[in-house]
């Protein structure tokens, strides 16, 4: 090309560039003009999606580096991110790598097969005529390339990443929702983000992350990132909550109002409410541990701070062995009992080897001396039980140790003590405050080692035999002079 077409070149570019400015500026500006030309369609000009698209903008001018997002379904996120966001910034930063993710490997490639056909139209490459093509040798439905080496990589949530690397990587909906009453599949989507996926960042500190998702459980992965995050140093969250109903008055909507009356009107969510308040409380709410979903509540909790000295008292433990960030506490706990009333008196909870584990158990057979100690056993945890009865022996100390095997799922456990509950049947301390967090966040929390040690306690009271002696009284019966008859 000579020197004449080419500077004809440019100033045409040049030209389409100044005409579209106001087509591209924005994300928002370029979704809504891309949608009417090649969906056919207006696209609904919302307040939600202008949140969206400023806080994408945001993460697109590394402002923010680490993102949440939670909204209700089927309201176009997915969209917003994996495809409409990552198109246009390829445009602005062609070299950005993006690995956007989720739970299905095959929703995924899908995904990156409509961000691909977005990136080839006519409308993008009219708006954006300076485009970098997408090379031929690199063009799959899961990954592609263009020829400044910006790419496009989706997989499934525990799938391989080798040798692919990124600028930004999108997570879209990581848990099923059909797993997120798994605690095994909760836990290996949560390890396979600290193990694999953000170790593909390129640059480890000022690398992007954007998750958006709806809520399914308190220990989800935005659920679990929380927690953490008061524990990293640089690792902090921005976070853009849409819940379906507003909870008070907000900057667009007041409270008792629709995120959208239209796609979720109030009769549709009151329905979703009625039928299920725990899926309403996550999926539409974002908010896995509510009023509406509690199953233990606060109303119900009777305190007491002095106990009467004549009540019998037992304690229990529920060891746990790992002391890794996340997993279960090993629980103590005693209680007193006057027949079916229980008072708990103490308990001890954290992460313990076994014998800071019969060091705290030791505790508190010298201060509150029950009558027995029960220890659930299964597996390596029978270690517990023969540690103990030593260290007793070497003290010269006896309290009687029975080991506790339980059947069944553990939350169906704890329900028990739900009618024990409402009835005012337990008491407790008001600093007792894991106990009571535990209680409000069953079973949507990932911690119920104290309140499982609890129910184990009850259950070990009721099969004690009751101490209380009756004596019959016996019929005396007289002769004919008058003198009892004892046979």
């Amino acid at each position: 090309m000579d020197v004449k077409r080419a500077a004809i070149k440019e100033r045409a570019i040049r030209e389409l560039l100044r005409r579209n400015k106001d087509k591209h500026d924005s994300l928002l500006s370029y979704i809504k003009h891309m949608y009417k030309n090649e969906v056919k369609r207006d696209y609904n000009d919302w307040w939600v999606y202008e949140e969206i698209c400023d806080t994408l903008e945001k993460v697109a001018n590394w402002e923010i580096k680490r993102l949440i997002i939670n909204m209700p379904p089927r309201l176009w996120k997915t969209d917003h991110v994996t495809k409409w966001f990552s198109t246009w910034l390829m445009w602005k930063r062609p070299n950005t790598k993006f690995i956007v993710t989720g739970y299905s490997t095959e929703l995924m490639e899908r995904f990156s097969w409509e961000a691909r056909l977005w990136y080839e139209s006519k409308t993008y490459k009219t708006i954006f005529p300076r485009r970098s093509k997408i090379r031929d040798d690199q063009n799959m439905k899961k990954w592609w390339t263009n020829e400044e080496w910006g790419s496009y990589y989706a997989v499934g949530s525990w799938g391989t990443i080798t040798w692919v690397w990124a600028d930004i990587i999108l997570v879209d909906d990581p848990l099923n929702p059909k797993d997120e009453a798994s605690d095994v599949v909760r836990s290996w989507v949560n390890n396979w983000y600290h193990n694999v996926l953000e170790s593909r960042l390129d640059d480890k500190k000022n690398g992007a992350i954007v998750i958006i998702m709806q809520r399914l459980h308190a220990d989800d992965l935005c659920g679990h990132l929380m927690d953490l995050e008061n524990e990293w140093v640089w690792e902090k969250w921005d976070k853009l909550i849409l819940p379906a109903i507003a909870e008070e008055d907000e900057k667009h909507r007041v409270y008792g109002e629709s995120i959208n009356e239209d796609r979720l009107p109030l009769e549709f969510l009151d329905n979703v409410k009625g039928k299920d308040k725990v899926i309403f409380s996550c999926q539409y709410q974002q908010n896995p541990i509510s009023k509406e979903s509690q199953e233990f509540h606060e109303e119900w909790f009777q305190y007491e701070e002095n106990m009467p000295s004549w009540w019998r008292v037992f304690t229990t433990v529920d060891p746990a062995f790992t002391k890794n960030k996340g997993s279960d506490d090993s629980a103590i706990v005693t209680g007193a009992f006057l027949w079916e009333k229980m008072y708990i008196l103490e308990y001890t909870a954290g992460k313990f080897d076994v014998w800071e584990l019969v060091d705290k158990m030791i505790y508190h057979i010298q201060k509150w001396n029950p009558e027995k100690i029960g220890i659930e056993s299964f597996q390596a945890q029978v270690t517990i039980n023969f540690s103990l009865k030593t260290e007793l022996n070497r003290r010269w100390m006896h309290c009687q140790v029975e080991e506790i095997r339980q059947s069944g799922d553990k939350e169906s456990k704890i329900r028990r003590l739900l009618p024990l509950f409402r009835n005012g049947l337990i008491f407790h301390r008001r600093d007792m405050d894991k106990l009571e967090k535990q209680l409000k966040e069953f079973p949507r929390w990932k911690h119920d080692d104290v309140i499982d040690a609890t129910q184990m306690l009850y259950d070990l009271y009721t099969l004690q035999p009751n101490t209380v002696q009756n004596y019959s009284v016996p019929q005396i019966k007289y002769d004919s002079n008058g003198r009892p008859i004892f046979n």
